[in-house]
């Protein structure tokens, strides 16, 4: 594969400490990587170990932190090849579908022509409840692909539905968007 530029959106959800797997393997195959992290996200793994591993800044807010009108989103999102949310929680998928934009993960979504891949993670309750199906009906309409979620663990240690992808396998359709 080319060298490209991926964005890689991290929403708070328990699966988040699959995504270091997922930014590890992204730069060990030669891509430019770049995190967003909801502040949801940033309760539950530190930014700076995300930043460590892609190597570049992780963005949070949505200014930057100098006194200029600096408008992130827009800059990410066209620098970004490819975008991949991973854990997607039902609230991110909800904003997207909605066109809700007030963090820096759904302002750089909506903002982009970069093909995005979303990879639910949820209780199964949530994922086959009418609301999140529809959410996530219209989000492929609109062109958005989708990996996962599978059956496995969850956090109340149940076998069901809504485990996040495994990371090979999110890597996979990742290459072929």
């Amino acid at each position: 594969m080319n060298k490209k530029n991926i964005i890689v959106c991290i929403c708070g959800g328990i699966a988040i400490y699959k995504t270091c797997e997922l930014v590890r393997l992204l730069k060990k195959s030669n891509f430019n990587v770049i995190c967003l992290m909801t502040q949801e996200a940033t309760r539950l793994i530190k930014p700076e170990l995300f930043s460590y591993i892609c190597e570049n800044k992780v963005y949070i807010d949505i200014f930057s932190a100098n006194d200029s009108y600096d408008p992130n989103h827009i800059k990410l999102a066209s620098w970004a090849d490819k975008i991949v949310i991973a854990p997607a929680t039902a609230h991110m998928v909800a904003k997207l579908s909605a066109g809700l934009c007030d963090d820096i993960v759904s302002l750089t979504v909506l903002s982009t022509k970069a093909k995005v891949l979303i990879c639910p993670a949820m209780h199964e309750n949530m994922y086959k409840s009418k609301i999140v199906t529809e959410n996530i009906n219209i989000l492929k309409k609109r062109g958005y692909k989708f990996s996962g979620p599978i059956k496995g663990n969850l956090l109340d240690r149940k076998l069901a539905m809504g485990h996040m992808q495994e990371i090979n396998q999110i890597f996979k359709s990742l290459k072929q968007l």
